[in-house]
């Protein structure tokens, strides 16, 4: 008799194209593939061959007249973020409908790509949360995942560790792999504090500044020790980080450091990718975020330093924080720099885009690999990023891309010149970097380590 097959139940960024990119390898690997998402978000477009269990309540309680309209309100929101998450043209018609009631209104079209959203290849299964969490008095109710002493990380309740218990017990995985620490490994954490019994096989993952940044907080500090002093396995996408996981009491094997966006498929690539070498191109491409790590105001500032020399090209701004929109607005009116934000792209787009751009500027105090960097490379983009990644286990310092330090504005300045400036350097790295991630990322090089990944992570 063949041996029943081994249950992975994934809990992770459900819309997220890395949780995508992942599942998509892993799919093919011969296992029941399911997943916990952390919100009411419609799945990402491409996610493939899982079950989502998505929470339902059996009986919603009964409310006030006044409630319920407000919660209509509330609620009819947050179907258009669905909406705009999962068919973004579909979103944009329906706000144009709503402007055309007043004429005055200023309609903007904006060019958005097409999701075919017919194409999912994912089955929905409803976990009811009734019997698990009582009656919801108010579906936007959040639950806190820490303890008193540690972070304040709160999910919504009908998505919160009750819920998973609940879900643990029934579907009893073989594996549960959490895909990022704050929301995911803290959710099941927390999920593993209910559960009285033997707890499944977990394998945590960790994401970008997961624990080199968050890991410097108190709170979160007593968090990230729990997740790896309970983890059976743990992973990430440098060594770097493998070292920060010891530190915080993982006791497991090393499993392979592997990219968490998953493989590249290198036909696919250069048929995205332009002709000209980047010492012909015309294009920078800019990392846009602002937030707790993100330094994009520090990115524009430079490149209005170079706006001069900058005048033929165009600044490509994607993953766009508020500041840095409205920065970029001011410069573009100004007539200093030509500014194009992309607010809704797929990934062959981005892709697109970095196949036409000279320069890659990514700046801020903490990632993991940084993808958008693996993209620069194969693209033939030149890549600049801060130094508080792991770039350099990637690229070359100071011959196939420059790791600079986040705080030191001249030396960000000196290095994006030279990029500028210097043809024979971006255009030999161009080469140097696509044979590079073709070695290490091409998916025919990738599927085999996540392979044995699984296994090892099985225990098989």
């Amino acid at each position: 008799m063949a041996a029943p097959v081994k249950k992975i139940l994934f809990v992770a960024m459900h819309t997220s194209p890395h949780t995508a990119r992942w599942i998509d390898m892993a799919a093919d690997l011969g296992y029941d593939l399911h997943m916990f998402p952390l919100d009411s978000s419609a799945p990402h477009h491409m996610l493939r061959d899982l079950t989502l269990h998505v929470p339902v309540l059996d009986q919603p309680p009964k409310e006030p007249v006044k409630e319920a309209r407000r919660k209509d309100i509330r609620s009819r929101v947050l179907n258009f973020l669905r909406l705009l998450r999962s068919d973004p043209e579909r979103a944009l018609k329906r706000i144009k409908q709503v402007m055309l009631v007043n004429p005055e209104a200023e309609i903007v079209d904006i060019e958005l790509p097409h999701f075919d959203t017919t194409s999912l290849r994912v089955k929905f299964r409803h976990l009811s949360t009734f019997e698990t969490i009582g009656a919801v008095a108010d579906v936007t109710e959040t639950v806190r995942l820490g303890r008193d002493d540690e972070s304040d990380q709160t999910t919504l309740r009908i998505h919160g560790p009750d819920v998973l218990a609940s879900l643990i017990n029934k579907l009893k995985p073989d594996l549960i792999h959490s895909m990022e620490f704050q929301h995911s490994a803290y959710l099941v954490l927390a999920a593993r504090d209910r559960i009285k019994g033997p707890f499944p096989r977990w394998l945590a993952t960790n994401w970008g500044s997961d624990i080199f940044l968050f890991g410097r907080q108190p709170g979160h500090a007593r968090q990230i020790r729990r997740v790896c002093e309970a983890i059976d396995i743990y992973s990430c996408e440098c060594h770097r980080d493998l070292r920060l996981g010891r530190e915080f009491g993982y006791r497991g094997p090393d499993l392979p450091v592997l990219p968490n966006s998953g493989g590249m498929d290198i036909n696919h690539v250069l048929s995205l990718r332009g002709p000209e070498p980047p010492s012909r191109r015309k294009l920078i491409m800019v990392k846009g975020y602002d937030h707790f790590a993100g330094r994009a105001m520090v990115s524009l500032a430079v490149l209005e330093r170079f706006a001069e020399q900058l005048k033929d090209y165009t600044i490509v701004l994607f993953s766009v924080g508020a500041k840095p929109r409205v920065r970029a607005l001011e410069l573009t009116e100004a007539g200093t720099l030509k500014i194009k934000v992309i607010d809704w792209a797929t990934h062959d787009d981005i892709l697109r885009h970095f196949g036409q751009a000279r320069i890659y500027l990514g700046i801020s105090i903490s990632d993991a690999i940084s993808t958008s960097v693996l993209e620069a490379m194969v693209m033939g983009a030149f890549p600049i990023q801060t130094n508080t990644s792991c770039c350099e286990e990637w690229f070359v310092h100071e011959k196939t891309g420059f790791a600079i330090p986040p705080d030191d504005f001249e030396k960000i300045c000196e290095r994006f010149v030279a990029a500028l400036t210097d043809d024979n350097l971006v255009d030999t790295a161009a080469v140097e970097n696509f044979e590079i991630i073709k070695s290490r990322l091409e998916v025919e090089v990738l599927r085999p380590k996540m392979d044995e990944f699984y296994r090892r992570a099985l225990a098989q």
